[in-house]
């Protein structure tokens, strides 16, 4: 099985990243003889060199666990990741919160294994690693007993988790409803928090969304003085690159008759979205719940008492892009709603839409 699994990591990998995340693996476990594989071989070669250099190994199934968890590090778009929030209600008045310090990566697997263990029935693995400033933690864990089950590999079972310390975030890819409450509840734990709420930020690029997550108000006109502390955070990951300035070969015959238009279009979506490029997102989705306000088209809908309710979804592979080319091209109008232009400050991309309840005004005396 163990054998198998490391064919699968293999052939998952880029033939050009094979050599340098097996190198840095082979330091890892201590294993020399990593180095001696012939690299110009097909996956399936190698992974089977690898097989029989490591099967006799006393630790091979938990250095195939490590090996997995460093190919979801080299490959984190490969994965579907969910922002949560860290809060402690004990201590809200101090701005030091407990859970911060907690760095070690030794420690926080000692921790974080003692409390998994306490909530799930059979934890097989867990491993912990540092990359780019990050505590990525890879946790193999069933809520069952049966032994025959215990013997299959299923990969969903595993779930990767991101903690960015000395930040209150907490980063995870996708798992099992059934497990979803003793999941938070190890992480709250062995952090110290009370509470872990979901941001409704999810999205593939993990960099661009804990981006998100920790410049949230730093928009428009704070823009230029977010990029400058980005270049301090060592685990942001996301970094912002000027955007280029559209060439057009100019010719003296031909001239633009909404040159001011498109000046203040341009002005007005830079005070919004800034000079940078924006973080990527794939999909921003709004779930609408209001009155439908179409009845000049659909008369029939002008008795309707219920809110009408739809989902309108935007995808592609940088949606926040796309809304920024909307409004410069004019195929919106600016300033734009805020709940296309905010999406920065509001750091989700799933927002529900509905008619704010109004009270009547009291009649004066």
């Amino acid at each position: 099985m163990d054998a198998r699994r490391l064919r699968s990591i293999i052939c998952s990998c880029k033939s050009n990243d094979i050599k340098p995340l097996l190198t840095q693996w082979g330091r890892q476990i201590q294993c020399q003889n990593v180095v001696s594989v012939n690299y110009s071989d097909s996956k399936k070669s190698i992974a089977q060199a690898l097989s029989s250099i490591c099967q006799s190994r006393k630790h091979f199934k938990t250095e195939v666990d490590e090996l997995d968890l460093k190919c979801t590090q080299m490959y984190p778009k490969k994965r579907l990741w969910k922002v949560f929030h860290l809060k402690d209600k004990s201590d809200l008045d101090n701005t030091t919160n407990k859970w911060l310090d907690l760095c070690n990566p030794q420690k926080f697997k000692k921790k974080f294994k003692s409390q998994s263990e306490l909530y799930f029935d059979n934890v097989t693995s867990v491993c912990v690693g540092v990359h780019q400033g990050a505590l990525w933690t890879r946790l193999y864990a069933t809520n069952t007993v049966n032994r025959q089950q215990d013997q299959s590999y299923l990969p969903s079972n595993t779930v990767y988790i991101v903690y960015f310390p000395k930040t209150e975030y907490v980063i995870m890819s996708r798992y099992k409803l059934s497990t979803e409450e003793y999941l938070h509840q190890a992480i709250l734990t062995t952090l110290g928090a009370t509470e872990m709420t979901n941001m409704q930020l999810c999205g593939h690029d993990l960099y661009s969304l804990i981006h998100l997550a920790m410049n949230r108000k730093c928009q428009g006109s704070f823009s230029k003085f977010n990029s400058k502390q980005d270049q301090r955070q060592p685990f942001a990951g996301f970094e912002p690159k000027k955007r280029k300035a559209i060439e057009i070969e100019k010719d003296d015959k031909i001239f633009c008759e909404d040159e001011e238009t498109m000046k203040k279009r341009a002005k007005i979506l830079e005070k919004s979205f800034g000079q940078e490029e924006q973080p990527c997102l794939e999909k921003v989705e709004y779930r609408v719940k209001t009155k439908f306000r179409g009845t000049d088209y659909v008369p029939s809908m002008a008795r309707r008492q219920e809110a009408f309710k739809c989902t309108v979804k935007f995808e592609g592979s940088s949606v926040l892009e796309g809304i920024r080319n909307l409004g410069a091209t004019g195929l919106a109008s600016v300033p734009l709603p805020g709940h296309l232009a905010n999406v920065h400050s509001l750091a989700k991309n799933h927002f529900v839409i509905q008619d704010q309840e109004t009270t009547p005004k009291k009649r004066r005396k």
